[in-house]
């Protein structure tokens, strides 16, 4: 009846037959359910197929994105390495046009200084002649003279010092391996990347520096170490300067302090740059050497510099660097270089 046929579809039947049992009836139903679960079995074995296709259309395009990713990042590095050889070309024209009237100005400041002198032994010679109150008016005019040539001509030199490491850094091969001072590297990038703080923006910045003198030279691509110097330097900087200025606006004291250590280690040397500017968020922290990433305003970074920063040191060097930091206390970069190995040079572009 028709309770019986409901509770046994209920129960998992597919079909039934009726009393008396037709045998031709019996073997198309059969027929049937056969042709139907052959259909199921293509249907499923379609959908894997079709499950499988989307999977590696997936990771097909996961790869294309990825590989698109990596050309921007390679565009972006290209792009910015050509620019840092326009700014070397530049750079060095810059400097030869100023080299011809400083030297002008420091070979008159000397033989201004060398005048003073003379006219001092003249005085000298002169004073029993002259009132005494007039002769220590000319003494103090003469003396105020002498100091502001021997002022201007120790400016000079420290200009010149300065046009001189940015030459020398700007004509420095890219591919070329070189043994080198890591002290007077570190020294002079913290001379070029915190010139702006001292002079344009008037920051009382304090550097420390604490290097183990047990150090040789060590034989390395000479410019991309220094440029990852001057990069991670020139980040405390910005970081200094931006606690700076919150302090300063929250009427809080605050010392900016930027500190270099060096450690010899025997088969590595390790480099710590340490600042008390704003830190980097425990949030970003595992981001920062990822390319693209940066925390500044637009305009201020396109997010390449520690990217690149760790292409230096890690890829072509094979050392490491890590980050310790506190957001809103401080950050500390950590570099390990060998202290001799082979070197993967970054690909030049023309």
């Amino acid at each position: 009846d028709i309770e019986d046929k409901i509770t046994g579809f209920e129960l998992g039947a597919v079909d039934y037959v009726t009393k008396p049992i037709i045998i031709d009836e019996v073997l198309a139903r059969v027929k049937v359910h056969i042709q139907l679960r052959q259909l199921t079995e293509k249907l499923k074995n379609k959908n894997l197929l079709l499950l499988e296709e989307i999977t590696q259309r997936r990771a097909a395009e996961a790869k294309l994105k990825e590989t698109l990713r990596q050309l921007q990042t390679a565009q972006k590095q290209i792009i910015a390495k050509e620019k840092l050889a326009y700014l070397g070309t530049l750079t060095s024209g810059i400097a030869h046009e100023l080299c011809n009237p400083l030297n002008f100005i420091q070979n008159f400041a000397q033989l201004s200084t060398d005048l003073v002198e003379d006219l001092m032994e003249e005085l000298a010679l002169e004073s029993n002649k002259m009132e005494a109150e007039k002769f220590e008016e000319f003494q103090e005019i003469v003396n105020d003279i002498k100091h502001n040539s021997d002022s201007i001509y120790q400016h000079g030199k420290r200009a010149e010092k300065i046009i001189k490491g940015m030459v020398r850094h700007a004509q420095i091969d890219n591919n070329n391996l070189q043994y080198s001072d890591i002290h007077k590297m570190l020294n002079e990038s913290l001379q070029l990347a915190c010139q702006s703080l001292w002079a344009k923006q008037n920051v009382p910045m304090k550097i420390k520096t604490n290097y183990d003198e047990s150090i040789s030279k060590i034989n390395l691509s000479f410019s991309d170490i220094f440029q990852a110097f001057m990069n991670i330097i020139d980040n405390s900087c910005y970081a200094l300067k931006t606690k700076l200025e919150q302090q300063t606006a929250a009427n809080q004291d605050f010392n900016p302090t930027l500190s270099v250590e060096t450690y010899n280690l025997g088969e590595k040397v390790e480099i710590h740059i340490y600042d008390n500017g704003i830190g980097i968020s425990s949030k970003i922290k595992d981001k920062i050497f990822d390319p693209f990433f940066t925390t500044k305003p637009p305009g201020e970074g396109v997010g390449l510099g520690l990217s690149l920063v760790h292409q230096i040191i890690v890829g072509q060097h094979h050392g490491s660097i890590k980050v310790e930091t506190q957001g809103g206390k401080y950050a500390e970069f950590i570099i390990e270089i060998p202290m001799t190995n082979s070197i993967n040079f970054l690909p030049e572009q023309h």
